[in-house]
């Protein structure tokens, strides 16, 4: 997997695009990691254009709301060159995601908290020369 790198003294940033997560109000405080939650990808184009690292997309967003796919298309024919990682627990939208440009899958979304918690260790643990998936730039 390409992994996201931190953008300076603010950490590593994190988008995630889940009806369901915001929908339970999810709060993630995990030091290095600054983490925005969004329903739903209908201006992810947008909403990345803050400089968001990492994003983490569903593939079902609500009735009537873009897909996780269409969404993942968006973003990188406007040019976004984060890492993108799917979290359905359906491997056929994974999947989907996957072919629309997303770098990786989490195939439960009951992994995403442990994801993003080891993802802050790494970071606070390693030089700045190291990125968040513990791999230094000469390696």
């Amino acid at each position: 997997m390409r992994a996201a790198r931190g953008t300076g003294s603010t950490g590593l940033r994190v988008a995630i695009f889940d009806d369901v997560v915001a929908a339970r109000g999810e709060r993630f405080h995990i030091p290095g990691v600054e983490v925005a939650v969004f329903a739903h990808a209908d201006d992810a184009v947008h909403a990345c254009r803050g400089g968001y690292d990492l994003v983490f997309m569903d593939f079902a967003l609500g009735h009537g709301r873009k897909d996780g796919s269409r969404a993942i298309a968006e973003l990188r024919s406007a040019g976004y060159r984060g890492t993108i990682i799917a979290i359905s627990s359906d491997p056929a939208a994974n999947a989907a995601m996957r072919a629309a440009g997303a770098d990786d899958a989490l195939g439960r979304k009951s992994h995403l908290r442990s994801y993003l918690v080891h993802i802050g260790g790494k970071l606070a643990a390693t030089p700045a020369a190291t990125d968040a998936g513990g791999r230094s730039d000469a390696s």
